[in-house]
């Protein structure tokens, strides 16, 4: 008996050391417990960050040259001004930016179509100037050889209504021109498909411009032309003609819209071509200026040449006029293939 109870006792001591979970027989009909089963928590949605504003371009800018509608409207072709060999030249006005502007036309004889060279003359001050100064020189010799030439008068001059007052004056000017451009619509003599734009000094600047921005612009001519960067003029002529700034400030002041308002950076193949003819002896546009235009032309690709005209000056005359005006008309004959 003694052993027996002594199996007794170490069985039951074996069951207190074990681990102390025993099992629970349900009772006759009733179920077993369960466990719920265990879920995943929901994330809590990602809202997508709301990307900052981004500022609008200021209107001056390339780029915003470039989105600009450009409507014009009908072209009016006023009073005989003069009569030449074979061309017949008027007063005419056409509408921008919901102001009359005015300028000169010279229209070959004939129904057309001609092509047509828009002529864009340079900074002259409002009270010194003409109607047809520093444009006819280069127009009306084309009209004689079957170009209709058309010469804007900038916003303020001769009876030109004034351009928008948040744009400098230079880009006020390209938006005159280009509303001139489509304007011509209206006239049937007109081949659109054939428009070349030449420039004299700040009109070469306004023709640099407009070429960057209109792909109408199939060929250009630079006479003598302001600086492809924009900077250079602002520093040697606009900042002491503040009025004419527009918001652009200075370039110190305002790097970024400089640089996206110079055409240099904005040059690229399949652009216009373009011819650029400056005497050696000119006091007024710096060579070296025009060296780095020419420079950039032809890195980026667009068709180009410099000419330079020995011992001319800024304003070319004479046998010196006649070569560059010689110069010109083949340019573009060439450029647009006629």
């Amino acid at each position: 008996m003694g052993w027996r109870v002594g199996l007794l006792a170490l069985a039951i001591a074996g069951a207190a050391c074990s681990s102390g979970q025993t099992a629970v027989s349900p009772s006759p009909g009733r179920a077993a417990p369960t466990q719920a089963p265990r879920t995943a928590p929901t994330p809590a949605p990602r809202t997508a960050p709301t990307p900052a504003p981004t500022p609008p371009l200021p209107p001056y800018v390339i780029e915003s040259l470039r989105a600009r509608p450009y409507p014009g409207g009908k072209l009016q072709i006023g009073d005989v001004m003069a009569t030449g060999a074979g061309y017949t030249k008027h007063s005419m006005t056409w509408p921008s930016n919901g102001q009359t502007m005015t300028g000169t036309i010279s229209l070959p004889a004939g129904a057309g179509p001609f092509p047509v060279v828009v002529v864009n003359h340079g900074f002259i001050p409002p009270e010194r100037y003409w109607i047809g100064q520093d444009s006819g020189i280069f127009g009306d010799p084309m009209a004689a050889h079957g170009f209709i030439s058309v010469a804007p008068n900038w916003p303020g001059y001769s009876g030109s209504g004034p351009a928008p007052a948040d744009l400098p004056s230079i880009v006020g000017q390209v938006v005159t021109a280009l509303d001139l451009v489509s304007s011509l619509r209206s006239l049937p003599q007109a081949d659109m498909g054939k428009i070349s734009f030449v420039g004299h000094s700040n009109g070469g600047g306004i023709s640099q411009i407009a070429m960057v921005v209109d792909p109408r612009i199939k060929a250009v001519v630079l006479h003598a032309p302001v600086s492809s960067d924009m900077a250079d003029n602002a520093r040697k002529w606009w900042l002491q003609r503040p009025e004419s700034l527009g918001g652009l400030g200075t370039p110190d002041a305002n790097p970024d819209g400089y640089r996206h308002l110079s055409p240099r950076n904005y040059f690229e193949a399949g652009q216009a071509p373009v011819l650029i003819v400056q005497g050696t002896a000119d006091h007024t546009i710096p060579a070296d200026w025009t060296n780095a235009t020419y420079a950039a032309l032809q890195q980026r690709g667009v068709e180009s040449k410099l000419m330079w005209i020995d011992g001319g000056d800024h304003d070319l005359v004479d046998a010196n006029r006649d070569t560059a005006v010689a110069a010109q008309e083949a340019w573009i004959r060439h450029a647009l293939r006629i």
